[in-house]
């Protein structure tokens, strides 16, 4: 099974409870697909990058999820046909980024040390100091 994050905004111009019944209908499609919902973020209306059908500001919901890997494309395949979605993205997380990631935000991931960190002594030549350099020759 993998690990997948599915990002859904969904229109902010909606009621609560007709809100509420489109997350069910999306956590219904993990569940129906054989997805094990592991956790639900919902970070609540936010201003949008850009209009969409004229709106400014949507719901953000994040679900992080484990399936099979031909769960997200049978689930997208259903949020393409919800009049109340705006945008949705799954992505695949890697374990081993997911625990790099735990470890940071617990505070014992550890900086590397200054011998390990190398630096440049060298100034990266410019175009233009290419060009010069090729007309000499």
């Amino acid at each position: 099974m993998n690990l997948y994050e599915m990002g859904v905004v969904i229109r902010a111009d909606l009621e609560e409870e007709v809100f509420r019944a489109e997350m069910e209908r999306v956590r219904g499609f993990i569940d129906r697909f054989g997805g094990i919902i592991e956790k639900v973020d919902e970070w609540g209306r936010r201003k949008l990058a850009y209009p969409i059908l004229k709106l400014n500001e949507g719901m953000y919901t994040f679900i992080t999820y484990k399936s099979e890997s031909s769960t997200p494309k049978e689930v997208e395949s259903r949020l393409r046909l919800m009049e109340n979605v705006l945008r949705f993205l799954t992505v695949r997380i890697d374990e081993s980024d997911l625990a790099a990631a735990q470890k940071f935000e617990d505070g014992t991931a550890e900086a590397p040390a200054a011998e390990e960190v190398k630096t440049e002594e060298k100034a990266p030549e410019t175009s233009e100091q290419t060009a010069a350099e090729a007309v000499e020759e």
